[in-house]
């Protein structure tokens, strides 16, 4: 008996995986783009004079607050102001790496399957835990690790006939 080899392969497609992948990657750059903007105006209204007197003034000018309490208010504002400044570029900074991740998961999607799905995952903890983009790169990580190539059937010569007889 003679091993025979089938001369046609099917290759195994990964479009789902790489459509999600895209996908991400694109919901993570505008969401780059969109924290950068949001953070550039909260600087900016925070640092102008302008806004900071009328804010302060409204603060002041409310019969409801004592000079003691509007002073904490005005303080505790500012100081959220510059944390959500701070945070926001820890945040961009995650999504350029869940970015960069998924982008390497992608080019890698049909030579190294595990390895694109645990970037995925990676990628997608990195976009926020529970955003679009992370629930996107935790089913295309999902999809890479569980999906397998299908199987080809083995396939023997038989001597008497020349026809393949399959195995029991």
């Amino acid at each position: 008996m003679q091993h025979n080899q089938s001369a046609y392969q099917r290759p195994f497609k990964r479009t789902g995986e790489m459509v999600l992948g895209i996908i991400g990657i694109v919901f993570n750059v505008l969401g780059i783009i969109g924290v950068i903007i949001m953070n550039g105006f909260t600087k900016m209204l925070s640092t102008d004079p302008a806004f900071r007197e009328e804010f302060e003034a409204e603060i002041w000018n409310d019969p409801t607050i004592s000079q003691s309490d509007a002073q904490d208010i005005i303080d505790i504002m500012y100081a959220v102001i510059d944390w959500m400044v701070g945070f926001g570029w820890f945040f961009v900074v995650a999504l350029v790496i869940s970015t960069v991740l998924a982008v390497v998961a992608v080019i890698n999607l049909k030579k190294n399957a595990k390895l694109s799905g645990i970037l995925f995952l990676v990628g997608g903890f990195l976009a926020g835990i529970i955003s679009l983009t992370s629930i996107l790169f935790y089913i295309a990580g999902i999809m890479c690790l569980v999906r397998k190539p299908p199987v080809e059937p083995e396939t023997y010569a038989d001597d008497h006939f020349g026809e393949p007889m399959r195995p029991l």
